[in-house]
């Protein structure tokens, strides 16, 4: 009998163990991931870079965009490539934001240009790719943070991960789209006069704008009518599931890479689409960091 009652004990001190433990694990990665987000958000300035990888569908296309960039005390600058390999080219986009500021550089331009006027269209465009945005959205969209395994015990690189919350995400795509579609005031213009429009950083196949321009010429599903559908209508339709793995040096407690994982399924015209793309963004140099271009007059811009 007593030998009954001392495997009931052991068994239930096993069991509240290991549920303090699973409750430890998750305190300590949320904690964790609080202090990773606090320290990067105090950093001065960094240096940063990354790329979209598609991961189905147009696989073979590669990188979509290319990005990289420097941040100087209250000043960020950036570099954007979107890689359009159906016309074969490449376009390239230099933005630069001093505090409420924000200027942009376009294809062979030499100087820049306010543009005040339009700046959601580009600011959209910066924070698909500023890592302190995409600290900015896990704080905002956050469902459930967890830690990683430790893929090599000898290095001082840990990982969380940060899954983000569905329905939360739509909300933020929806805004997106109205602001790609002109919907949210006017659109920033080229030195062309052709509208500039924004990749988004979900949906790819949404980024090449197809949801509202049936005569677009890349491969894959298409659509069949020319009148745009209600943004609202395909974001309500469609599954989007997103989580950033932050990596991290466990002395200095700041980010040393970003991935963002996203997988998404959407009808347009009754055709499903099924695409899954990742955004990688690396850190480094914090504390120092080359110049920054000015806006009225240097011509730097590497």
């Amino acid at each position: 009998m007593r030998n009954g009652w001392t495997i009931c004990l052991v068994t239930l001190m096993c069991v509240a163990m290991s549920g303090c433990n699973q409750m430890g694990v998750k305190q300590n990665a949320g904690s964790a991931f609080d202090q990773v987000r606090d320290h990067f958000s105090a950093q001065e300035s960094y240096a940063f870079y990354g790329n979209t990888r598609l991961l189905a569908e147009n696989s073979a296309n590669g990188n979509v965009v290319n990005f990289s960039g420097r941040k100087d005390k209250d000043a960020v600058f950036m570099n954007v490539k979107l890689s359009l390999p159906d016309e074969k080219r490449v376009d390239n986009l230099s933005l630069l934001q001093q505090g409420s500021r924000l200027y942009a550089k376009q294809g062979s331009d030499r100087e820049w240009k306010s543009v005040a006027h339009t700046q959601s269209v580009y600011q959209q465009e910066m924070n698909n790719w500023d890592p302190a945005a995409c600290f900015q959205q896990m704080a905002d969209m956050q469902k459930n943070i967890r830690p990683l395994p430790d893929e090599n015990p000898n290095d001082n690189v840990e990982a969380v991960s940060v899954t983000l919350d569905p329905a939360k995400l739509k909300n933020w795509l929806v805004t997106q789209m109205h602001e790609q579609s002109g919907g949210a005031g006017p659109r920033a213009q080229s030195t062309a006069g052709a509208a500039y429009k924004p990749r988004l950083k979900l949906a790819m196949t949404l980024s090449d704008g197809s949801w509202k321009n049936s005569s677009t010429g890349r491969k894959g599903p298409r659509i069949q009518s020319a009148a745009a559908p209600n943004i609202s209508e395909i974001v309500d339709q469609m599954d989007v599931n997103a989580a950033y793995t932050v990596y991290y040096n466990r002395t200095s407690m700041l980010p040393t890479s970003i991935i963002m994982s996203i997988q998404s399924q959407y009808d347009v015209n009754g055709q499903r689409v099924r695409e899954h793309s990742q955004v990688e963004t690396y850190l480094q140099n914090y504390g120092k960091v080359k110049p920054l271009p000015n806006p009225h007059g240097d011509q730097t811009s590497r």
